[in-house]
This record gives structure tokens, C-alpha cells and sequence, in this order.
């Protein structure tokens, strides 16, 4: 057993997330799309600008009528008209005329140049019609944005499996009122244990299930819906009826399906055998020791993936992190490969201690962050703790690859030679990357 926290990989619990597909899309408002993610790429139905605009407030003019004008020789120009913001400009702009333009407004048929405002003198005289001098020359393009310039017809937008922010909808509302995402996976959560029925304590407190609430909070953060099922007493047809109602046919249907608790080996654990149970259940992977001694079930019904996680704090928070979180990504439709994905933020540390490798498989220490002597130290939490009170000081965790794959994961460039130990696993100080919990 190790010295220290861990929850180690299975390939039943890789292949597992692997084969989760993503859900099916739907078109919901721009307004509605933060946080979603998109179906398949979106491009530019237009070009952006859709026509040729004005970078600066002056007077969109042909080069060539101004190409001999200077401070002392301006050259005159009738003032034909102006582009108003807002509207689209159907005139012609004919040689020895001038318009008046705005900074992003359109520019008249016919103009290759726009001359500031700085550079010009409206000539009024009421035997003649307004005028314009320009006392600047002007090269063809100047101040002018052409059509599509920015953005030509068909250019990509963003990414099918794009998590939408902030900058996304303001760059895809300038096309679109709707766009194609990924429905919301929705995370049924099912609490177990007696000792949440009872309807209050000797204190007069009743109990919370403060795990449930841990996975609310995952799943909202990720984008996904949660739906809690309720809480079932240690018994198996309790757990049998209200997971059935949280299957696709059931009146509450979820993507994704939690069993707290009742995981271990006593008498009264039955979410393995109500899981098991199911109708057209297929067990990928059932009492994995993933974490120190604490058993893990999943399982498919159809499309729906259930998962049993154990009731200890640390074990549920830590697999929640490293193996729900992925699996509600690829439900919501985030591609795994995609540049700037939502994974995990790291920070730079050292280990405050030696971290031997365990086994042959990749293993995931939880880690307490501490800023030591101007940098931060990642202290792993010892094994078999029951203290809550870890979970405030718990900020991420690191991978060990297992001890065929020893390489450079984590590290930093050419700090692995001097960090492994002799048998394998990382010396104390050899720096590393924390993967931070969302």
C-alpha cells in the first residue's frame, strides 16, 4: 500500500471515458451559448467588412485627385455627399469629389482613400455648392479597411469542440443569431446511507451530504446540468428504484450517473450489486482499488454511464477530478486534442518529498500546495486520511507515470535525470507540474 494518497489508472477506466460520445447538437440563441460547446465548425457567411470602410473620420476621396495636393496648393473638392453610420452606401463617388466619412462607417462606390479630417477645410461660398480642400496627398488604401479584409467569406470562426467564452460570442454574434452546440450532459447524482434519511441528530443538525454537493459544484463548473436523485437508505431495492427512474427510459434520464457511497465490501454496500442489476447493464470495470483501498464500479446502460464512487471525501473529490471531469468534457462535446481546451491549469513546484513509483500503471497523488522560500512546494497527503479538513488544503495533484513509462510527464525540460530515484519515482525537489482542481 502506498506511503501516501493515491488513485491509480486502470485501462477499464481509460477505455471507459474513451468511448463516451458526444452528445447530440442543438441550436440555442448567441446570448445563450456561453460556457456551450460548438457542434461543428463555423465560418463567415460573408466577408467582414462586408464592404470597404473608413479607419478614421475625414473624406473618402480617389487618390488620384489629391496626389499634387500640399498645405500650400490644396486641392478642392466638391462635397458630393455623406455616409452616414449604421446605413449601407449605394452612391458613387466621381473624380473631383469628396465624401464625408466615419471612423468604421462605409465608404461610396469608386473611393480608394480617405483623407483625416486634420488634413482638410470645408470652403463655404453661396455662390458655389460646399467644397472640401485637401492640403495632403493621399496614397491609394490609405485609412481604408476593404471588404473582407478582416475576414473573407468562409474563414473559419472557431472549432467544432470549441468551449464558447466571452470573446467567441462577440466574434460569432457579428454572424450569427444561433449556433450549433453540443446538448448539456446531465450528471445524475444518487446519495446513499442511512445516516442521511434521518430527519435530524442529537444536535439538532441533520446530516449533509457535503460529496453531492462537491459533485453540483464539478458540474456546473464543466457546464453540465445536475439532476439529484435523492438519497437512498442502505438498501438494495431502494437504490434499484431510483436508479431506474435516472435511466433513458425513466422519467428523470441522465447522461451520467453517480452512486456516493456504499461501494465497500460490508453487508449493507449494495451500489455495485443495484448497478450490476440494471437491465441491459454492461459492467466495464467493477471494485478497481483506484485509490488507496477504495473500490470504484462503472458501467454503460445504452448511452448512460454510472459510475460508483466511494463515500470518502478525498477519494470521490480526487476521482471526481481525474476521471468525471474528462468524461462530462467529452459528453458536452470538447475535443481532447483541441489547442486551448479546458483542461486542467497547472502551476510550477518542487516535491517537498521523495515519490516513489507504484506498479506499472499512472498514479494520481493529490497534493497540498505551499509557497516556501519564494516558490511553491507540493506536499503529497498521507495515506489513509479521514480529516474534511484536507480538502481546504488540498489544491491539485500530480501523475506519476508507472514505472514502464518513465519519462519526462510533468517535469520540467531537463530536470528528470537529476529528480529519478535509482528504483524509479522522483526525489524530493525535483520539479514538477501541479495540476490544479477546477
Amino acid at each position: 500500500m502506498s506511503h501516501y494518497f493515491c488513485l491509480r489508472e486502470t485501462d477499464d477506466l481509460t477505455a471507459f471515458i474513451a468511448g463516451a460520445e458526444p452528445l447530440p447538437a442543438e441550436s440555442v440563441s448567441i446570448g445563450a451559448a456561453l460556457g456551450r460547446v460548438l457542434a461543428q465548425d463555423v465560418c463567415a457567411p460573408q466577408p467582414c467588412p462586408a464592404d470597404n470602410r473608413s479607419t478614421r473620420d475625414g473624406y473618402a476621396v480617389r487618390a488620384a485627385d489629391v496626389a499634387g495636393a500640399s498645405p500650400h496648393n490644396p486641392v478642392l473638392l466638391h462635397l458630393a455627399g455623406e455616409c452616414r453610420m449604421g446605413t449601407v452606401c449605394h452612391a458613387a463617388l466621381h473624380a473631383g469629389e469628396a465624401w464625408r466619412v466615419y471612423t468604421g462607417g462605409p465608404l461610396p462606390h469608386g473611393a480608394d482613400a480617405v483623407v483625416m479630417q486634420e488634413d482638410t477645410k470645408p470652403q463655404h461660398s453661396p455662390s458655389r455648392s460646399p467644397h472640401i480642400a485637401i492640403s495632403q496627398p493621399c496614397a491609394a488604401g490609405l485609412h481604408v479597411l476593404a471588404c473582407g479584409a478582416d475576414m473573407p467569406q468562409g474563414a473559419l470562426l472557431a472549432m467544432a469542440g470549441t468551449k464558447l467564452g466571452a470573446h467567441h460570442i462577440a466574434l460569432l454574434a457579428q454572424f450569427y443569431e444561433h449556433v450549433p452546440v453540443h446538448r448539456q450532459a446531465v450528471l445524475g447524482v444518487l446519495a446513499t446511507g442511512d445516516e442521511f434519511c434521518t430527519s435530524g441528530s442529537a444536535s439538532g443538525f441533520a446530516a449533509c451530504n457535503t460529496n453531492a454537493l462537491l459533485l453540483e459544484a464539478l458540474a456546473t463548473t464543466l457546464g453540465a446540468r445536475y439532476l439529484h436523485l435523492g438519497t437512498a437508505p442502505d438498501n438494495l431495492d431502494a437504490l434499484k428504484e431510483r436508479l431506474h427512474a435516472a435511466l433513458p427510459d425513466g422519467p428523470s434520464p441522465c447522461d451520467a450517473i453517480v452512486v456516493i457511497g456504499g461501494s465497500s465490501g460490508g453487508k449493507r454496500d449494495f451500489s455495485a450489486q443495484a448497478i450490476a442489476a440494471l437491465p441491459g447493464c454492461r459492467l466495464c470495470g467493477h471494485d478497481q482499488r483506484v485509490s488507496s483501498g477504495r473500490p470504484l464500479t462503472i458501467a454503460r446502460v445504452g448511452q448512460t454511464s454510472i459510475w460508483g464512487l466511494p463515500g470518502h471525501s478525498l477519494s470521490l473529490a480526487l476521482a471526481a477530478q481525474v476521471f468525471l471531469a474528462p468524461l462530462l468534457q467529452r459528453l458536452g462535446g470538447q475535443h481532447p486534442t483541441l489547442q486551448f481546451t479546458d483542461s486542467p491549469p497547472t502551476v510550477l513546484a518542487r516535491l517537498g518529498l521523495a515519490l516513489p513509483v507504484e506498479g506499472t500503471a499512472p498514479t494520481h497523488y493529490p497534493v497540498m500546495l505551499r509557497h516556501e522560500h519564494g516558490r511553491f512546494t507540493a506536499w503529497p497527503v498521507a495515506a489513509g486520511t479521514g480529516k474534511t479538513a484536507v480538502l481546504r488544503d488540498m489544491h491539485g495533484w500530480v501523475t506519476m507515470p508507472g514505472r514502464q513509462n518513465m519519462n519526462n510527464d510533468g517535469l520540467l525540460q531537463g530536470e528528470s535525470s537529476q529528480g529519478e530515484l535509482p528504483h524509479g519515482g522522483l526525489r524530493r525537489g525535483t520539479a514538477l507540474r501541479v495540476r490544479l482542481f477546477v
